[in-house]
């Protein structure tokens, strides 16, 4: 019996083109990213190689492509205040596919900025205020920028220090958190002449993620004339005065101080005195009348109340009373008695004897004298009769004095006397004490010689200071031999006396030196040992101890170790400058130093010089890994885009961390495998893996420092190289493959045995995970599989095939075996994967010549299969469809060609196309019956082949 086979093979195709992938999108662009920095990349399959294969199809100048290789870069700073934040780029390779990446511009918190006043950043601001300045005036405005405010980002304002000097310790300054207004605030009232002539203010500008800036101002305090006189008082408020005092004399004097500085007093009576005048600048009070108590105009008491003026019409009042002391005048007589004749005394007649006529007294003032009395009693009788009537007159005789006696010195200072400089003019000194024992003999004082320094006075004998004294003036001694001379009236006698003066120093003079500030920038690498400063300090004081110098460096925690001061010179050390630090960025990366300049004279006099010094940062520090090499995982079916794992490295450098990754080798393949963020160290999945392709990458990863210098350098800019070990993970992807897909071969009914050994294998799993099953065609059981081992199992036969028990003897028995294989034994179900091979055996009838079983491989026969495994987008059709659809399309063939040959048989030329109609059916030949089918089996088949369904319909006739 011959079999006759047709094959009919229908191929339906669907194509889906290639999509231009991205390696980012969209993507996160921070504002203040350097151009040139890789946002993302285009790759598209269908170009890779090629040259100029990408662009934009947009225009824009802030982006640009690489045509060769898909990068994109930017190419400016972007700032998100000013600038769009959100970009659209169409991507184009030249195909029918457009891909659109989005570029978000994002904010970064910027730190204020104080350099709008370049002053106030560099420290050196400063200002002049009177102090009596009012409180909450303004005095500055603290100017500081943020771009951030345009997104409601705020600006603090607050007084970080306040440092006063030469007294310390003053907290008189406020700033207005809001507006950044300096003024008085009023805890503590400035006061230049209580020692606070300066103020250093740090202000710090703080927005609300923390970060800031700052700066200092200085602000000196003028002087104004703001404080009054103040009387020195006398002893119970009152002085004594005789009432012999001279017109002209000198009286008392009074004296006021002013604490402010340079300000000189005028003195004046409150009410108009007639009795006593007052100099006006000396404040030395004068007798202008005679204080003589015998006249009964005068009093004995005298309230006078002085008035002090300072250059600020500044005013005070002193009250205090003069007694006037009586003293004895001298006997005086009546002139007419003293000269010419006499005194004539008239008496009448009947005057009574020894009747009292006239009294003459005489005293004699000087000392150890008395007064004697002289009384002459005259008696007036009558010559013509001795009656005892009589008158009696009495007469004083006054005795005069000569001026016979010298002056003597009762009290003279025997000792040198010891002065300090800078004495107040008016300052008492000594006082000579003299007398002369003529009676109303007034003894007076003077020096011999000019002498400018000194004065005496001439009544009472004082020697006071006249002129100022400066130790350090070389136009005045230090030591002085006064010569005074005591003279009475008429210079007629005179007595010499010494007094010898020394001039004391007086530490009085701070240090001052050539530089009271100082702003100086070093790079935080500059050696150990360097000189920042040498002070040149002079003092002017005359001696020892007061002029010698010595140097003093304040320090804070901070600068404890990083600064040496020897003698008048800082130096940097034992430690390095350090930029690098929290704290230091705290303080603006500034050091500020104080250094105390003092003499060592009593009261201890200093100056402080304040040194600023900016330091600027190096890049000094490479990159740091957590470790030296770096180990992953990751499962080979992981998605586009899954995390592998995360470099981390650390820089010393401030800002701290401020890195940059690249991959710089082992990334091969278009696209490479992985990508990295370059901000992170997040290493990720660019590309599919294929562990049964390569189970292992090794890459390289350069670590790059930022932004560490000053000034952007990128030939000092550190790096480091970090190796990488990418470990794939196995997965269950790859179902077993049998070779051939299937196998078609003959035996003899009476063969029993294995047949034909199954070729399987799997890339991801061994041969002993696989397992073997027939599935379908195992027709009672008559083949079953033989394994030994590992190997792969062999196909057998449990019995003969008897020919007697064959059906149809006559005709050939086929099987087709669907023998299944699946993998990972004894695994996870869900994971496992599976495939068929087809086996097709034909059993032939027993005959005398037993042929050696044979195996081949054929594509006429058809095959059941297979498990598909792959998922379709498309739309596909269910197995009946074709059949119907090609029936259903014979059916109009045929009515359309009844149709046509209706309408045109009868036509002779179409006759050829449509022949006419006999009712006569000719008998078909055996020939013509053989090749008619009998009958129809459609099989239908699916099978994927890369990215194409094809369908196969196939016609069986026997």
């Amino acid at each position: 019996m011959s079999n006759f086979k047709i094959l009919l093979i229908c191929t339906a195709v669907s194509y889906i083109g290639a999509e231009i992938q991205m390696l980012i999108n969209p993507v996160n662009l921070p504002e203040n990213q350097l151009p040139g920095t890789e946002l993302s990349r285009a790759y598209d399959k269908d170009v890779a190689g090629r040259p100029n294969a990408y662009r934009f199809l947009n225009k824009t100048k802030y982006f640009v492509i690489d045509a060769n290789s898909g990068i994109i870069t930017s190419t400016k700073i972007f700032n998100y205040e000013t600038d769009p934040t959100r970009f659209l780029l169409i991507v184009d390779t030249g195909g029918d596919m457009r891909h659109v990446l989005t570029i978000y511009i994002n904010d970064v918190p910027e730190p204020p900025d104080c350099n709008i006043d370049p002053l106030f950043s560099s420290g050196s601001a400063t200002f002049e205020i009177a102090e009596d300045h009012p409180l909450f005036q303004p005095i500055y405005k603290v100017s500081a920028a943020d771009e951030d405010t345009a997104h409601g980002d705020r600006l603090t304002y607050n007084i970080e220090t306040e440092l006063s000097g030469p007294k310390r310790g003053a907290n008189s300054f406020g700033v207005d958190p809001v507006n950044g207004i300096v003024s008085l605030r009023g805890e503590d009232v400035l006061d230049f002449d209580a020692g606070y002539h300066t103020f250093q203010l740090s202000v710090r500008v703080t927005d609300t993620e923390g970060l800031f800036c700052q700066g200092t101002i200085i602000i000196n305090i003028r002087n104004i004339n703001d404080e009054t006189p103040q009387f020195e008082p006398f002893p119970m408020d009152s002085i004594n005065v005789t009432e012999k005092k001279p017109i002209g004399d000198f009286v008392t004097r009074v004296k006021a101080t002013d604490r402010d500085e340079d300000s000189s007093i005028t003195y004046s009576f409150k009410t108009q005195q007639e009795m006593f005048g007052l100099d006006p600048i000396t404040g030395i009070i004068t007798l202008l009348q005679p204080l003589n108590l015998d006249n009964p105009s005068n009093s004995r008491i005298y309230h006078l109340e002085v008035e002090a003026r300072d250059d600020g019409n500044n005013t005070s009042s002193y009250m205090f009373t003069v007694f006037v002391d009586n003293a004895d005048d001298p006997i005086s007589c009546d002139p007419s008695f003293s000269t010419g004749p006499g005194v004539s005394v008239s008496v009448a007649e009947n005057i009574p004897s020894s009747a009292f006529i006239y009294a003459i007294l005489s005293r004699d003032p000087d000392l150890g004298q008395e007064v004697e009395l002289f009384q002459f009693v005259i008696a007036v009788r009558n010559r013509d009769s001795l009656s005892l009537e009589s008158c009696v007159g009495t007469i004083t005789i006054n005795i005069q004095n000569v001026n016979d006696e010298s002056p003597v010195l009762i009290y003279r200072p025997e000792a040198p006397i010891n002065i300090n400089e800078n004495l107040p003019i008016g300052t008492k000194l000594a006082k000579f004490t003299a007398t002369d024992r003529d009676i109303a003999d007034t003894v007076y004082y003077e020096f011999i010689g000019t002498q400018k320094e000194f004065a005496i006075n001439e009544d009472s004998g004082e020697v006071t200071v006249a002129y100022p004294l400066d130790y350090e003036d070389d136009t005045i001694p230090k030591s002085w031999v006064l010569y005074v001379r005591v003279y009475d009236n008429d210079r007629t006698h005179s007595t010499t006396g010494t007094l010898t003066v020394i001039l004391q120093d007086v530490n009085d003079n701070p240090p001052q030196c050539s530089q009271e500030i100082y702003v100086i920038e070093l790079p935080e690498n500059i050696p150990v040992g360097t000189s920042l400063v040498s002070l040149s300090c002079t003092d002017q004081d005359g001696t020892i101890p007061n002029n010698n110098i010595t140097y003093q460096l304040i320090k804070d925690t901070f600068s404890n170790k990083t600064f040496t001061l020897t003698k008048s010179e800082l130096k940097i050390g034992p430690m390095h400058l350090d930029y690098d630090s929290t704290t230091f960025a705290g303080m603006d990366f500034k050091h500020t130093l104080f250094i105390r300049v003092s003499d060592e004279g009593f009261p201890v006099l200093s100056t402080i010089i304040r040194i600023i010094l900016r330091v600027s940062r190096i890049n000094e520090h490479n990159p740091i890994g957590s470790m030296m090499t770096f180990m992953f995982s990751i499962f080979e079916n992981s998605p586009v885009d899954s995390p592998v794992g995360k470099i981390t490295y650390t820089d010393e450098d401030w800002p701290r961390s401020n890195i940059h990754y690249t991959i710089v080798g082992g990334n091969f393949g278009i696209p490479p495998k992985f990508y990295i963020e370059s901000d992170t160290g997040m290493i990720k999945l660019l590309n599919s893996l294929d562990r049964e392709a390569a189970s292992q990458y090794k890459i390289a990863v350069r670590v790059t420092d930022m932004g560490n210098d000053a000034l952007p350098d990128p030939l000092r800019q550190r790096s480091a190289t970090a190796q990488v070990t990418i470990h794939v993970l196995n997965v269950n992807d790859e179902p077993p493959v049998c070779t051939p897909p299937h196998v078609e071969t003959q035996i003899f009914a009476t063969f029993r045995g294995p047949i034909v050994r199954l070729r399987c294998s799997d890339k991801d799993s061994p041969q002993d995970h696989l397992s073997y099953s027939i599935i379908e065609g195992n027709k009672n059981n008559q083949f079953t599989l033989w394994r030994e081992g590992v190997e792969s199992p062999l196909l057998a036969t449990r019995q003969d095939f008897q020919y007697d028990l064959l059906e149809g003897a006559q005709d050939v028995l086929t099987f087709q075996l669907l023998i299944e294989v699946t993998d990972e034994l004894g695994g996870n179900a869900a994971s496992q994967l599976t495939s068929t091979t087809t086996v097709i055996i034909h059993v032939l009838p027993w005959t005398t010549t037993r042929p050696t079983s044979s195996m081949k491989t054929t594509t006429t026969t058809p095959i059941t299969t297979s498990v598909l495994r792959k998922i379709s987008y498309y739309w596909r059709p269910d197995s009946w469809f074709p059949v119907v659809l090609t029936l259903a399309g014979v059916l109009l063939v045929m009515c359309l060609y009844a149709v046509s040959w209706c309408l045109c048989k009868d036509v002779p030329a179409c006759s050829r196309l449509f022949p006419h109609y006999h009712r006569h059916q000719p008998s078909l030949t055996e020939k013509d019956a053989i090749q008619l089918p009998s009958d129809r089996n459609v099989v239908s088949t699916e099978q994927p082949d890369k990215g194409m369904r094809r369908k196969l319909f196939q016609w069986k006739t026997f």
